[in-house]
């Protein structure tokens, strides 16, 4: 869930909450929230800086009750360009400071991610909308570079209105380890203006 909050045409604040399930189940693999603040330069480029808290399960299995925890610096560039009547492509390139609690199983470390999104939206209908995305990360841990993990999405995005739309849609995510994952995404998100008129 979205809920970002417009103070004007330049400010922003963005506020993220994410829950995401473990495999089938309803029960949490992962707890985020993520906020900033947005400034937007001009209709193409905005510049983004904020802060992260992330529980994550220890294990994929219910039995373990073990959450890790992780709290996160990030800030980004966005690039963003209408390519068509009713296509407009974004380039977002992000970094992160990551510094990860100890668990019972792991001491507590830091790493460094940087994560590059090109991605499209086509405009379909009034109300219809599908998105194309990649996004690459790679980080910096323990003294040297690695491939973090790849994720390749499509979406459907349904306007509700002109402050709030619906998405869902599907991201196949690579791992380092050369496995994959499935993961059917759902997503609500509501603009908040302070000013009726912006």
């Amino acid at each position: 869930m979205q809920l970002p909050v417009v103070i004007n045409k330049n400010w922003q604040l963005p506020n993220d909450f994410n829950y995401r399930t473990l495999g089938n189940s309803a029960a949490a693999l992962q707890q985020l929230y993520r906020a900033g603040i947005k400034y937007n330069f001009n209709s193409h480029w905005s510049s983004t800086a904020g802060i992260a808290l992330i529980y994550t399960r220890t294990a994929f299995t219910r039995e373990v009750k073990e959450f890790g925890r992780e709290f996160r610096f990030w800030q980004e560039a966005n690039y963003k360009k209408a390519l068509a009547k009713n296509l407009s492509g974004q380039l977002r390139l992000r970094t992160e400071e990551r510094s990860f609690a100890a668990t019972s199983s792991k001491a507590a470390y830091h790493a460094f991610r940087y994560r590059i999104k090109p991605q499209l939206q086509l405009k379909i209908t009034a109300r219809w909308s599908a998105l194309f995305a990649d996004e690459y990360m790679q980080q910096y841990a323990k003294s040297s570079w690695s491939f973090d993990q790849n994720r390749l999405i499509i979406n459907g995005i349904y306007a509700l209105g002109p402050q709030a739309q619906l998405q869902a849609g599907y991201m196949w995510l690579r791992w380092p380890a050369g496995s994959s994952q499935h993961i059917i995404t759902v997503g609500f998100q509501k603009t908040i203006l302070l000013h009726a008129k912006q």
